[in-house]
């Protein structure tokens, strides 16, 4: 199972805080609730590409001991099943759909100077159908990121 965690810094920062397996250790599992501490099960890798980052990261992985599942904790700027960071899609969207900007220079806003045009439209698409869910998201982007 994936779990977002809370992280606000840069993926150095992040990759800097994975050396201990205590900061951020569930204190329960999430699938069975169990109140036995986590064992630290290794990591996965796993692509990303921010604006200024473009390859693999460690994700950290928990054993439960009592159910035999493992959790894995997802840096919150890297969003489940999707390759770009929450920055990138977040600079695309702002500047394509508030600023009404071109599909390329939505891109370019996005540090995305070839990006392929369906991936643009993906993202238009998919943020039109969750718009309600994603709005905490570009509220941080607009406010954290000048485009």
């Amino acid at each position: 199972m994936q779990s977002l965690h809370p992280f606000h810094g840069s993926i150095q920062e992040y990759l800097q805080e994975l050396v201990d397996p205590n900061h951020n250790r569930p204190d329960h599992c999430p699938l069975c609730h169990g109140l036995n501490p986590l064992r630290a099960h290794g990591f996965y890798r796993r692509t990303l590409v921010d604006v200024n980052y473009d390859g693999s990261i460690p994700v950290r992985r928990y054993l439960c001991l009592l159910c035999k599942r493992t959790i894995s904790l997802l840096p919150e700027f890297a969003l489940p099943y999707l390759r770009f960071s929450i920055q990138v899609i977040g600079l695309f969207l702002v500047s394509r759909l508030l600023y009404r900007r071109t599909l390329g220079k939505a891109a370019d806003a996005a540090s995305q100077p070839n990006m392929p045009y369906q991936r643009g439209q993906f993202w238009v698409r998919r943020f039109q159908q969750q718009a309600e869910t994603l709005c905490a998201a570009l509220t941080y982007t607009i406010d954290n990121f000048r485009i």
